[in-house]
């Protein structure tokens, strides 16, 4: 069995295991976690990356260095006929920070910009 959404999903934020503890900072119908999606705590980058790819989610976390990684590699694979993926968000260390980085999300997200641009999440997930 396929793992796949086809076609255009809503933006969803998947929480790798070093930030699900923030999961009522985010909008309620927007966040899962690795659990959620059958993925062990201990999951691999990559495994989690293909995961995001397939359920076209946008990937959260504190350690962005292996992540970026993980990306390229998958990337350089060319996975299927699309090998893009729908976004990475890396949180500074530290759960107070993220705390209070992502206390009010609406307020964050007035500070997104592409290009010199204001965008939304939805923007993010539809058309960069």
């Amino acid at each position: 069995m396929r793992d796949f959404r086809p076609g255009a999903t809503e933006y969803t934020f998947l929480l790798d295991e070093d930030v699900k503890t923030l999961v009522p900072l985010f909008p309620k119908r927007r966040v899962t976690t690795l659990a959620r999606v059958d993925l062990p705590p201990a999951a691999s980058d990559d495994a989690i990356v293909l995961k995001a790819w397939n359920r076209q989610f946008t990937i959260v976390t504190g350690n962005g260095r292996d992540f970026r990684k993980a990306i390229a590699d998958f990337q350089q694979r060319g996975a299927s006929h699309c090998s893009c993926l729908f976004g990475l968000v890396v949180l500074p260390n530290g759960e107070e920070v993220q705390k209070q980085l992502l206390f009010d999300f609406k307020a964050l997200q007035t500070r997104l910009r592409f290009k010199g641009k204001p965008i939304t999440w939805k923007d993010v997930r539809r058309e960069l």
